[in-house]
């Protein structure tokens, strides 16, 4: 055991069912908020928030419950909005790229 961060909730520093996450080229922490439909980073030294993006909804930037979350080479933040049926593509600042899917 290394470090437990955050509780439940749906402040910066919350999470109400992460799903999934990952760590990005900057060493930060990504993470699918699934029920709080968004992605939080924080640092993967001491869990702080970071940023988060995203809120309820199905336009683009928005989330129905996002349950996988990877980064890909580029830095390029991937996705899986499931209940949206699509995956979502965003810079590490969390700007839209692309969808996929529905």
């Amino acid at each position: 055991f290394v470090r437990t961060f955050g509780s439940k909730g749906a402040g910066d520093r919350n999470f109400n069912s992460p799903t999934s996450m990952c760590v990005d080229g900057d060493n930060h922490i990504v993470v699918a908020d699934c029920e709080n439909h968004r992605i939080v980073v924080v640092a993967r030294t001491d869990g702080s928030f970071v940023r988060s993006f995203g809120s309820q909804g199905a336009a683009h930037g928005q989330f129905d419950e996002p349950w996988g979350v990877c980064v890909n080479s580029a830095g390029l933040i991937i996705v899986a909005d499931s209940e949206n049926h699509r995956v979502q593509m965003f810079t590490r600042d969390g700007t839209f790229v692309r969808a996929f899917g529905s």
